[in-house]
């Protein structure tokens, strides 16, 4: 099966996007609808735009105009498109759930911006960027397109993220809770696609149309969605597992469990910061590993130098080197480790430059 991940669906935006539509189709909560804001982030000469197709009526697209000195009409863009006249930078036009258009006028309207980089009678910037995306046919959720349209689009399959792409591409850079990176860190068969199943193999953690499992599931979106839950954990008491079970399903919650219970035999922070020379150390890689993403969500001018100090009496080069580039990733944390001597003699030691 040809297919291509998040970042070579980037370069592809990159690079011919101004001459072809990409078409992105992947399983629902993917990250497809991520791309547009990754892009808008690099590109700030861009206008970026998000279009619900699903969601449009017919006059959402834009109203005539009367010009009644000539006597005649001209089209009138709606502005979720980016076509103002005082809006003279090229467009990042993303049509999200192209293949979900709410009518056959709709999608009549958006072929020639497809196509032509039209809509109605307004053109638009030659430099702008126009790609759509939608689920896979065979998701069940009503996803469908003439051939014509088709035929308007370069049409890419979108995979889902491997394990460790997850967590380095979105899990750390959005701070989500560490015990969920951990359950995906050693559970990697809950990015598994349903297409990709062999004949008879199950997998109860996924999205899959085909034995009715498409809602409580495992997607990159639901696991963002169980991160604030486990967070507030302290505060959800007994509703926590209900709760992330109509979130992630009951298969992966349960499973989940078992790193949260691994995380409250951590150490707590607090006594980390009051003493790092005498608090006690992680036991085992899984524990190394919260610890470490546990202390950098809380790397602060109070805390850097004490856990720096308690990162450097462990035995895993790994989970001290997780700690430190992250905490030295962070923009927040721009000049804050420069000024820790603790945190340069970690650097040092692990052979890092800051």
């Amino acid at each position: 099966m040809l297919q291509v991940n998040f970042n070579q669906a980037l370069t592809l935006l990159r690079n011919v996007g101004t001459t072809n539509t990409l078409m992105f189709l992947g399983q629902p909560g993917i990250g497809k609808s991520a791309l547009l804001a990754t892009l808008a982030a690099e590109m700030p000469d861009y206008h970026p735009c998000y279009v619900d197709c699903a969601n449009l009526d017919l006059g959402d697209l834009g109203m005539p105009m009367i010009d009644r000195d000539e006597g005649v009409t001209s089209y009138a863009p709606n502005v979720r498109f980016g076509l103002a006249r005082s809006q003279t930078k090229p467009v990042l036009l993303m049509l999200d759930e192209l293949t979900k258009p709410a009518s056959r006028a709709v999608l009549n309207m958006l072929l020639p911006v497809i196509l032509e980089r039209r809509l109605g009678d307004r053109m638009l910037h030659p430099a702008s960027i126009v790609f759509g995306t939608g689920n896979l046919m065979t998701d069940g959720v009503g996803d469908t397109l003439p051939a014509h349209a088709w035929t308007r689009m370069t049409v890419a399959d979108m995979r889902n993220p491997l394990t460790d792409e997850w967590i380095e591409n979105y899990a750390l850079p959005m701070g989500l809770a560490p015990e969920v990176i951990l359950f995906a860190k050693e559970t990697p068969e809950i990015f598994q696609r349903y297409d990709e199943l062999r004949e008879k193999q199950s997998n109860p953690y996924i999205f899959n149309p085909r034995t009715g499992n498409t809602r409580a599931c495992c997607t990159p979106r639901t696991l963002a969605k169980a991160s604030p839950l486990v967070m507030m954990r302290d505060k959800l008491g007994d509703a926590l597992l209900p709760a992330l079970a109509g979130t992630i399903g009951e298969p992966a919650a349960r499973k989940l469990e078992a790193s949260i219970a691994l995380s409250n035999k951590l150490p707590s922070l607090a006594s980390i910061a009051r003493d790092p020379q005498n608090a006690k150390l992680p036991e085992g890689v899984a524990q190394y590993f919260l610890m470490a993403l546990k202390m950098e969500h809380q790397t602060n001018d109070k805390t850097i130098d004490a856990f720096s100090t308690y990162a450097m009496r462990w035995d895993s080069f790994e989970a001290s080197n997780l700690f430190a580039s992250q905490v030295s990733s962070r923009t927040r944390n721009a000049g804050l480790v420069i000024k820790s001597r603790p945190f340069m003699e970690l650097a040092t030691k692990l052979g890092r430059y800051v």
